[in-house]
């Protein structure tokens, strides 16, 4: 063979082979529907793509916080409206036992549904969300409320709220501590049932007006913690949703980056089939060639 025609051999077998290669990395592009796997693929959109990769993790990170706050924001507030509902009952039962028709009898029949209106009061306080309580502050791992003794409660947990990450250096809170709902700066509901009781039992019309008052501040304070749950439910949700339309953004980017084309990845694919063939008779054609003129 001549140094001509090792030449030729050997530039043939080279096309040959890079058209091999490009037809097998449209296969895969096919197989994967990736066009960018590695970074050799295209150093750029492979370098974008880690970035995007990143921002995407602690997006999803943010959003996992907020369903963890919002499932507690949501317990907290459809307790505090259960709350809300068995202190007005509470104080249609005490408006009862003031007036001047009720007979001391009648006013014991009322204390014993107010002695269980408050233990109810004593479980929404303990209410619990996979096992944590909602209303201990910071300590989530005990019953935020127990009765010590009588008609007494006493709170277990601490005056700490706990708040979430929701964005870069972004943070809500998701507690409300039960100190400032049931045993608050303006009343404090547990030890005002207890009175009640006490003045319910005892036939003691004073105490029992003085305990309407108590139910009124109650109400009133139960209200306030309402509005800033709700609050915190709002941004929660507003939050939620904006991360949501970060993440459809990046997640584009990433596919913009790194998906195939499958219509011309489908197509180059066919076209190098074609150069494959092609090469592949000619180069046969020149060996054969060679080899007879050698032979002979």
């Amino acid at each position: 063979m001549r140094v001509a025609d090792q030449q030729m051999y050997g530039i043939l077998l080279g096309n040959l082979q890079r058209s091999r290669l490009q037809m097998l990395t449209s296969q895969e592009q096919i197989s994967s529907q990736k066009r960018v796997t590695n970074p050799s693929d295209d150093p750029s959109a492979f370098g974008q793509i880690v970035l995007d990769k990143s921002a995407l993790s602690q997006t999803t990170q943010w959003v996992r916080n907020i369903n963890f706050g919002t499932a507690r924001v949501n317990a907290a507030d459809q307790a505090l409206g259960q709350v809300q509902n068995l202190i007005t009952r509470v104080r249609e039962l005490t408006i009862q036992a003031s007036s001047d028709t009720t007979s001391a009898e009648g006013r014991q029949s009322i204390a014993k549904e107010v002695r269980q209106l408050q233990r109810q009061l004593v479980q929404l306080g303990n209410t619990e969300v996979a096992g944590q309580a909602i209303f201990g502050g910071t300590k989530t791992d005990v019953q935020p409320f127990t009765i010590t003794s009588g008609d007494t409660v006493a709170y277990q947990g601490n005056s700490e709220t706990q708040s979430i990450a929701v964005g870069e250096n972004q943070t809500v809170q998701i507690l409300v501590p039960g100190s400032s709902i049931f045993t608050g700066s303006t009343t404090n509901m547990f030890d005002s049932l207890r009175d009640l009781l006490t003045a319910l039992e005892s036939n003691n019309r004073s105490g029992i007006q003085a305990g309407l008052g108590n139910l009124d501040l109650a109400t009133a304070q139960i209200s306030d913690v309402q509005g800033t749950v709700g609050a915190l439910a709002n941004r929660l949700q507003v939050t939620h949703d904006a991360l949501d339309t970060a993440t459809l953004t990046i997640t584009k980017s990433i596919s913009d980056n790194q998906d195939a084309d499958l219509a011309t990845a489908i197509t180059q694919l066919r076209l190098q089939e074609v150069a494959v063939q092609a090469a592949s008779e000619t180069f046969t054609k020149i060996f054969d060639s060679s080899l007879i003129n050698y032979l002979r």
